[in-house]
């Protein structure tokens, strides 16, 4: 049974552990839903006056780059997760807990921080559009995530 739950888990997972090693993975994951990269939605959804342009841009490039960082400590997570999913004692699921209420709290910093400087630098209807969509498409990442990992225990009634 344990085989059987380990590779169901492989078979699951192994996709995520590949996007865990590529850097097209975001790209990757907007086309398939959207047809388009995440940029382009992006500023077809934001509108910022042409004198700030410029600014703004820059600064949701520097966002860009720790959220790219973030979410690669987000697929460790979940990596570390599938690789001891059939045999997670209670010290290690309080340890993946504690890390994965630590990574939502830095993901939700970050988010926090660059509304702020995009605020200053686009103005509030800007920086609202960005909380939006940002919002949104980690959602659908969650969701994705969520959709395809099973929960502790859920293999374990597979018969």
């Amino acid at each position: 049974m344990k085989k059987i739950c380990t590779l169901i888990i492989a078979c699951i997972l192994s996709p995520l552990a590949m996007l865990a090693q590529q850097d097209t993975n975001d790209t990757d994951f907007f086309q398939a839903l959207f047809g388009v990269d995440k940029l382009t939605i992006v500023k077809d959804f934001i509108t910022v006056d042409s004198e700030n342009k410029d600014a703004f841009w820059e600064i949701y490039k520097a966002y860009e780059a720790d959220r790219k960082e973030l979410r690669s400590e987000r697929i460790a997570l979940i990596t570390d997760y599938a690789e001891n999913y059939t045999s997670l004692s209670n010290d290690k699921i309080e340890e993946l807990c504690k890390r994965s209420l630590k990574q939502s709290k830095n993901n939700a910093k970050n988010i926090e921080k660059y509304f702020k400087k995009l605020k200053k630098a686009g103005g509030p209807r800007a920086a609202a559009q960005f909380l939006q969509i940002e919002n949104y498409f980690l959602s659908l990442s969650k969701t994705a995530v969520y959709e395809n990992v099973p929960f502790i225990g859920e293999l374990d009634k597979v018969e």
